[in-house]
């Protein structure tokens, strides 16, 4: 699905390039609102984050950090603090390995559809990809973290134990479709407070 969806975005997108570029430069657009290239960013991103499915152990990672610095908190560590700490550390690999599974998809595909690639539609260095755009992917799920917290032990008035808060009955579609545009708008945001840094680094 991954492959359909970045071979969806390689029709759409090509169009808005040029625009985009000149957009970004114009003075007309709110200084709070990310520029449009952050808004497409965020969107390209998408199609790994909830296409591939690697919100999913992001999510993960968040939630099995929350409970452990839970039991840290309320004392109830023990061994169990062990646990929570290595499957939030897996989960986060998961999520890293498998995003780099279907970035190496992506570069399979475009090296198939042209022998010399488009410049805007190559990939980043790898690092720069792990550092900015899978470290977006992660950043972007906090507002959502942020819901299912207050939602699992304030709406539900603690109702659920620690025990039930380790695996929750609560489904992902919940939070993680429900919620998707507080991701969206989140990538936008963290993807032009990004260039901005950058742009003042490289003045």
């Amino acid at each position: 699905m991954y492959l359909i969806a970045a071979g969806s975005a390689v029709i759409l997108y090509p169009k808005f390039i040029n625009s985009i570029e000149v957009m970004n430069k114009t003075s007309w657009f709110p200084v709070w609102l990310p520029n449009p290239q952050s808004w497409i960013m965020a969107m390209i991103l998408a199609i790994p984050a909830y296409f591939g499915a690697t919100v999913i152990f992001a999510f993960e990672f968040w939630r099995y950090s929350l409970v452990g610095g839970l039991l840290v908190i309320t004392g109830n560590g023990g061994g169990g603090l062990l646990f929570f700490f290595i499957v939030s550390v897996g989960a986060l690999l998961l999520a890293l390995i498998w995003f780099s599974i279907l970035a190496g998809a992506y570069s399979f595909l475009l090296k198939f559809l042209w022998s010399n690639s488009p410049q805007w539609l190559r990939l980043p260095k790898f690092s720069l990809l792990v550092i900015r755009d899978f470290g977006i992917l992660v950043l972007s799920i906090l507002p959502i973290v942020g819901i299912f917290t207050i939602y699992t032990l304030f709406i539900t008035g603690l109702k659920q134990s620690l025990t039930d808060f380790r695996t929750p009955k609560l489904s992902y579609d919940v939070f993680l479709l429900r919620f998707w545009w507080l991701w969206f708008i989140s990538a936008a945001y963290l993807y032009n407070f990004f260039m901005r840094k950058r742009s003042i680094v490289i003045k």
